[in-house]
């Protein structure tokens, strides 16, 4: 039964030829025209960071990934401004990270200048854009307006000027007294005779040496090896005279400088009161007779008379 079967093949199609197209045909342009348009935006953002869509400024970068290379993590679309505007943001925050100061109070103030400064740029409150530039930008020379304290510190030294030249002027005169006593120690010194190289004899100076606590020996000894020196009692008596007649010299300039100054001020201090009495009744007399403002000469002698 098997063998009786035949196998046949379906009927046979008409074959048609299909032309091959030798210039583009609309379909054809279409489609390259799509192939050359960007792609959507929504692929550009596969793969970044949910808090850099939408905000118009893309997240930093990992921190394993060196300040060298952040040129390679931006977009190649963007206008060149706005890629510096992201370049600096992300070179600051880095910067920004990595700093370590000694003074934690002047870090943090640091920091908060610097993060203010960064959120500007992020805002676009800080200008990054080179395209509105003017041409004559660079040659503009900007007027440095001086620091406050610059100027209060030129003040200041115009004030202490004159100080500083009052106190050189007096340490000055400090100086020279200072040497003309210094020369007139050496010229006494000079004057002062000297005690012979070849003298072998101690002088004492009388009172230098209590007697009674000595022994007999020690005594004897004294009175025989060392005597009195009449030159250095004599200049010792001398500068003692000296030293008094100074002492009541000074004495005396200092009560004369005392009774000057006390006169001085009771003699001011009674000006005043007679200036304020005679200002008192002048004003009187200027309130009993306002339409006469001449005032007799008698009144004033009496007036003075009494005061």
């Amino acid at each position: 039964m098997n063998s009786q079967l035949k196998y046949t093949s379906p009927p046979r199609k008409n074959e048609t030829e299909v032309p091959i197209p030798l210039s583009e045909t609309p379909v054809i342009r279409k489609n390259t025209d799509i192939r050359k348009q960007k792609r959507r935006s929504s692929l550009d953002k596969r793969g970044k960071r949910a808090s850099s869509i939408g905000n118009g400024f893309v997240a930093k970068p990992h921190p394993d990934i060196s300040h060298k290379e952040f040129y390679r993590h931006i977009q190649q679309d963007l206008p060149g401004p706005i890629k510096l505007r992201q370049i600096l943001s992300w070179c600051g925050q880095r910067a920004l990270e990595n700093q370590r100061l000694k003074d934690e109070n002047a870090l943090q103030i640091t920091k908060i200048i610097e993060a203010d400064i960064l959120n500007d740029l992020m805002d676009c409150k800080i200008n990054t854009s080179w395209y509105h530039r003017n041409n004559d930008q660079d040659r503009q020379v900007k007027i440095k307006h001086p620091h406050l304290q610059n100027v209060e510190n030129r003040k200041k030294l115009e004030e202490l000027k004159p100080i500083f030249q009052r106190l050189k002027a007096e340490n000055e005169e400090w100086n020279k007294l200072i040497n003309e006593i210094n020369s007139f120690h050496s010229s006494i010194d000079k004057a002062v005779k000297k005690v012979s190289q070849g003298s072998n004899n101690i002088f004492l100076v009388p009172d230098e040496v209590d007697m009674s606590v000595l022994h007999v020996d020690q005594q004897q000894f004294l009175q025989q090896y060392c005597s009195d020196n009449e030159t250095t009692q004599l200049e010792n008596n001398y500068f003692e005279q000296m030293m008094q007649t100074v002492e009541i010299k000074v004495d005396n300039l200092y009560s004369i400088l005392y009774n000057a100054s006390s006169y001085n001020t009771a003699t001011q201090t009674y000006c005043e009161d007679l200036l304020i009495k005679l200002l008192a009744v002048l004003r009187r007399r200027q309130e009993k007779s306002s339409n006469n403002l001449n005032i007799e000469t008698d009144d004033v002698l009496k007036m003075l008379s009494r005061v």
